[in-house]
């Protein structure tokens, strides 16, 4: 039988950290003031064996996650997150890895970018051994199922999953819990125009505006639609009807022009049909195939004399 996705029971599911945590406060980094210690309860005196353990890390040795798939950061919710944690601590610890001397950023940067606005200089911080893969993966559960993360950070996010670490998109769903076709749709996402791409960046236009747009040519009246639906709030309903308007359109155009090239291909052979039956005296057929490149000549005889006398008129001399 298949397992379940982790995802589905959150990312404490996916890590493996089911509560007590247990909390390790080293004197030389303790948080300087009372209200820090209030999320995280000092340490019981007895302690189950296998639980993880929450450490003090210092802020400023902490680097960002390069696999962070959000690219704009919220100044305003990360000041009201700050004002937050000034009142009432971190609730939540992040996930970092040492690397270089350091502390890399696996999950929890909005935390970490917030604590370091509120002036703080530790933060609660579990320190797991992961590899470049893990660490990528978790980063992308934490983020890529966010409501305030949008469609490009997603597909950008899932791209470099599978690029990275040489997935296909089926392994690349079944590690962050979304169906395949979302992550082919959020990846196709990626090829969109920098200019649709900025809309979609900006909230203006949706993941379904998108999935819309990526189903005509790319070019400048892609881009121009895009900015249309952009700048008249079109819904992706509104956006499907003007593509398949143009669509209609252009099928009719293409119907139209191919009509009078066929219609103008037939009247030079039907010349061509007069002309070789008057000089030869009988019936002639001319057929060609789709291109007009290429055909055959049928001609009538009634009769062996009637057929000596085409040959004769072709040129075709006697044995």
């Amino acid at each position: 039988m298949q397992q379940p996705k982790k995802l589905g029971r959150g990312l404490g599911g996916l890590i493996g950290i089911n509560p007590p945590v247990q909390v390790e406060v080293p004197l030389q980094h303790a948080p300087s003031s009372p209200t820090v210690l209030e999320p995280v309860a000092a340490p019981p005196i007895t302690q189950e064996p296998g639980t993880p353990v929450v450490r003090y890390i210092p802020v400023a040795k902490i680097i960002p996650s390069p696999y962070q798939p959000r690219k704009i950061m919220d100044d305003d919710a990360i000041a009201r997150l700050a004002e937050s944690i000034k009142r009432a601590g971190v609730m939540q610890p992040i996930i970092v890895r040492e690397k270089s001397g350091m502390f890399e950023l696996v999950v929890g940067e909005r935390r970490w970018r917030a604590t370091r606005h509120a002036g703080l200089e530790v933060i609660p911080a579990l320190v797991k051994e992961l590899s470049e893969e893990i660490a990528a993966e978790w980063s992308l559960v934490e983020n890529v199922q966010r409501e305030d993360l949008n469609p490009m950070e997603r597909g950008w996010a899932l791209r470099a999953l599978a690029e990275k670490f040489n997935l296909t998109q089926a392994d690349v769903a079944d590690r962050v819990g979304l169906e395949r076709s979302s992550v082919t749709n959020l990846i196709r996402l990626t090829d969109i125009e920098s200019e649709i791409a900025e809309l979609i960046n900006k909230g203006q236009l949706g993941l379904g505006h998108g999935k819309a747009l990526l189903g005509i040519p790319s070019g400048n009246e892609r881009v121009e639609l895009a900015q249309n639906a952009a700048q008249n709030g079109w819904s992706v309903r509104k956006l499907e009807e003007e593509i398949r308007i143009i669509a209609d359109a252009k099928r009719l155009a293409n119907d139209t022009s191919r009509q009078e090239k066929l219609a103008g291909r037939q009247a030079v052979v039907s010349e061509m049909e007069r002309r070789i039956a008057d000089h030869l005296g009988t019936k002639i057929r001319i057929t060609t195939d789709t291109s007009g490149k290429k055909g055959k000549i049928t001609l009538d005889f009634y009769g062996l004399e009637h057929f000596e006398g085409l040959l004769t008129r072709m040129g075709v001399p006697e044995r």
